[in-house]
Parts: structure tokens; C-alpha cells; sequence
């Protein structure tokens, strides 16, 4: 191998090795969101906007201020200023960072979200998470 293979390899390893974290839990990508499978369950009801921190789309509740880490239903996207909220069976909805809303969903525990897709987003965000189910404009 010449030399400027041999500097093109070594440029490649240090690139791809920028893009792991030293405890291997990879980072969250530009924009990205937790979602997982739709779950119609709503124990909880919550009035509150979004909020874009630190690589994180989280949820500020009115009513007690608390800090939560939105998990969106599969096919949800989110673009920097709002989510599009994939609801299956129904059209899509848009929710605006900072605009209030209502959110019906159930909290959920890290240990029920399995597999590594989720640690990104518990090891930068930290904040408890809560799967959507539905959401509508604030009364």
C-alpha cells in the first residue's frame, strides 16, 4: 500500500472513531427522536409545549413544570421546529416547539425501553420518558 492509501486509512479510522463515544454508546444524531411501536394506552393526560435543549426534544408539563423525554409512535419525525405526529389510522398532526398542547400517553420506565436504540437518549436527555398516544391543541 503507497503512502497516501496508508493516510487515507488512517483518516478514515480517525474520522469513524470521532463518531463513538468512549462508553459505547453511540450519540444522538442531529434531530433524532425516541419512537417506538403505537400504543393506543393513555393513562395520563398532560398540558405543556416542547422544548429543544442539548440534543433534546423534551416536554415541559404547565401544570408542575416537570421535564419529560417524549417517546413519538413509529413514523413521527421531527425537523427542529416541529414533530409530525404519525398516529396510525389518522392524518398526520404538526406540533410546533413552544406551542402549548395536550399530550394523552402513559409514563414509561428506561428499563421498559430495551436495546441500545434508547440509551442515546437516556445517557444525553436523562429525563424520565413518556410514550405519546394522542395529542390536540391545549383548552
Amino acid at each position: 500500500m503507497d503512502k497516501v492509501g496508508r493516510m487515507a486509512m488512517l483518516a478514515t479510522a480517525m474520522a469513524l472513531g470521532g463518531c463513538v463515544s468512549h462508553s459505547g454508546v453511540r450519540p444522538l444524531r442531529p434531530l433524532e427522536i425516541a419512537t417506538a411501536p403505537y400504543q393506543q394506552v393513555a393513562t395520563t393526560a398532560l398540558t405543556g409545549s416542547l422544548m429543544y435543549e442539548g440534543q433534546c426534544l423534551l416536554f415541559r408539563d404547565e401544570q408542575s413544570g416537570a421535564l419529560l423525554m417524549p417517546v413519538w409512535p413509529d413514523g413521527s419525525t421531527f425537523n427542529g421546529t416541529a414533530v409530525l405526529f404519525h398516529q396510525p389510522g389518522k392524518a398526520d398532526q404538526r406540533v410546533m416547539v413552544a406551542e402549548e398542547f395536550r399530550m394523552d400517553g402513559q409514563p414509561l420506565q428506561w428499563t421498559t425501553l430495551l436495546g441500545e436504540t434508547y440509551e442515546p437518549f437516556q445517557r444525553v436527555c436523562g429525563m424520565p420518558p413518556f410514550f405519546v398516544s394522542r395529542i390536540r391543541p391545549a383548552d
